[in-house]
């Protein structure tokens, strides 16, 4: 009799055990958090590229109209800060760059006194520095960052129109014109950065630069002889950079 109380006891037991394992509760882990890249910060970095610029000169008393397309490498540094909103990044970016963007075409203009003359010329234009100033706002995931700027420029020229033709109303060597300036316009453009490592990032972007219309005055060696001539000036530009950032704001979290 006991025997068969103890075993009826036993299997009371574990089946008892059996439905309280079953009505428990289950917890499943919780998913871990990793760290999100946050572009926030102060950055400064360098870059190269390549240019082109399109120029176009015109001038109804001088006679001279042409259009010369110059290209060339160009090299600089930029400075900037970003604040990211989320996935949104905001920001602004001031740069500048050394350059040698040259181009030159045939072109003629009226020689100095009646009833005048066209001499045969070479106009020429180099561009030996750029820059631009602009806000910038982008869209990121994760560390890849695709972005649009825009807001000013600026460019630094050198023209030159040199002739060996004879003046033939006064039978002497005609004057050679040259004149430089720094324009001002505006720009535009769009690019995709990519945080490789910490604080560093590369990027790769194309800036437009648009320039209106200005009249230039050309003078001759002497300072005493002068042209004016308007010149209306577009400029593309491809570069590859890498920034290094100070960042202020904490890690964001992503699940």
């Amino acid at each position: 009799m006991r025997k068969l109380t103890l075993a009826i006891s036993l299997i009371l037991f574990g089946t008892a055990s059996t439905f309280a394992a079953d009505m428990a509760p289950s917890y499943t882990k919780a998913p871990v958090m990793a760290p999100a890249y946050n572009w926030t910060g102060l950055y400064i970095g360098t870059h190269v590229g390549y240019g082109w610029s399109d120029a176009d000169w015109g001038d109804a008393l001088s006679g001279v109209s042409t259009s010369n397309r110059g290209n060339g490498w160009l090299v600089g540094g930029q400075i900037g800060a970003m604040y990211q909103v989320g996935s949104w990044v905001f920001g602004a970016e001031a740069d500048a760059s050394g350059s040698n963007l040259k181009g030159s075409s045939a072109c003629s203009y009226t020689s100095a006194g009646p009833p005048g003359a066209v001499l045969p010329a070479n106009c020429s234009v180099t561009v030996r520095g750029l820059g631009t100033f602009a806000g910038r706002m982008g869209f990121a995931l994760d560390r890849l960052l695709v972005y649009g700027k825009a807001g000013g420029a600026w460019a630094n020229d050198l023209y030159n129109a040199p002739t060996t033709a004879t003046d033939p109303v006064n039978g002497l060597a005609a004057p050679t014109f040259a004149g430089n300036e720094t324009r001002w316009g505006w720009m535009a453009g769009a690019g995709v950065e990519y945080a490789f490592y910490d604080n560093w990032s590369a990027k790769i972007e194309y800036n437009y630069l648009g320039f209106r219309h200005t009249s230039l005055q050309f003078t001759d060696a002497t300072g005493l002889v002068f042209q004016n001539i308007d010149i209306q000036q577009q400029i593309h530009i491809v570069k590859a950079g890498i920034n290094y950032r100070w960042g202020w704001a904490p890690v964001g979290i992503r699940y």
